[in-house]
């Protein structure tokens, strides 16, 4: 009888450390597994941050294309008729010779006028 008390006192104990060792590896795994959550949520307030970041700098350059768009809508379309002009887009400047055609020995700064007329003004050497 006493051997069959001692069998299942070990029984016992093994089960109870089996149990303690299911246990243990519970907890480690609950923590683990806590850590992971807390590290998914760090990189995700890391990602949103970085996302509205992006936001405000798109919205800045959205701004900056909406300023551009419209100035370029403003712009006059380029002279169309058959002069020194053709081709050149009015109050732009360039150097030229005194008929306007653009040369590297210039002697002239000409612009066209909103009504594609040359104006050609000599420079002082």
């Amino acid at each position: 009888m006493k051997k069959r008390g001692n069998k299942l006192i070990i029984i016992l104990i093994s089960v109870i450390i089996l149990l303690l060792l299911i246990l243990g590896y519970g907890v480690y795994t609950g923590i683990k597994v806590k850590s992971e959550f807390a590290n998914l949520n760090s990189q995700i307030n890391n990602l949103v941050g970085e996302k509205n970041a992006i936001t405000s700098e798109l919205n800045a350059l959205q701004g900056k294309y909406n300023l551009l768009q419209e100035d370029v809508f403003q712009m006059k379309k380029s002279c169309l008729s058959e002069n020194a002009c053709k081709n050149r887009f009015p109050n732009v400047r360039w150097y030229c010779n005194n008929a306007g055609d653009e040369v590297s020995d210039y002697s002239h700064i000409c612009v066209c006028d909103n009504q594609c007329n040359l104006n050609a003004t000599e420079i002082s050497r």
